[in-house]
């Protein structure tokens, strides 16, 4: 039972599919005690443009729970460049990153490499560089909440 986790002091991953994240909305409403995190940034296409408008709306309408967390994952997954290809300059992934900034901030978004999985499409380093480059331009504190102070508190260890 999602209350008793939340009792507990627990969170809960909703991993990336569209449909499955879209049911985040309906399940914060429920549950408003559940800290819930969202895997993978919802599984959006990466292609180097502005993300689709209802993904776009998708984010600002889970950004309106404050127990909702977003995993900065997946983003070279994103592209769909299965062979190790994906872009490796951060400014290709800046569109994707800037939303998620304007929606949850420094306090709700939270690093995760998806490694190894991540390896199929770039190089764990260069997923490091994208994610470290965004967000050192936001300064050193939002480096550090998406980095490892956010992971620590949402779930529960510190």
């Amino acid at each position: 039972d999602l209350h008793d986790i939340a009792d507990r002091g627990l969170s809960f991953d909703v991993h990336s599919p569209p449909d499955w994240v879209a049911q985040a909305d309906r399940l914060a409403r429920a549950v408003p005690k559940l800290r819930l995190i969202i895997n993978h940034v919802a599984n959006v296409p990466v292609t180097g443009g502005p993300p689709p408008e209802a993904w776009r709306r998708l984010m600002r309408t889970l950004a309106e729970h404050p127990q909702i967390f977003m995993k900065v994952s997946g983003l070279v997954e994103g592209t769909r460049c299965a062979n190790g290809d994906a872009p490796v300059n951060a400014e290709y992934y800046q569109p994707v990153l800037e939303t998620l900034w304007s929606s949850f901030g420094a306090e709700r978004l939270i690093y995760g490499s998806n490694w190894p999985v991540s390896g199929r499409f770039a190089r764990l380093a260069t997923v490091q560089q994208i994610v470290t480059r965004f967000f050192a331009d936001k300064g050193q504190s939002a480096l550090d909440s998406v980095f490892w102070k956010n992971a620590q508190r949402v779930y529960g260890r510190g």
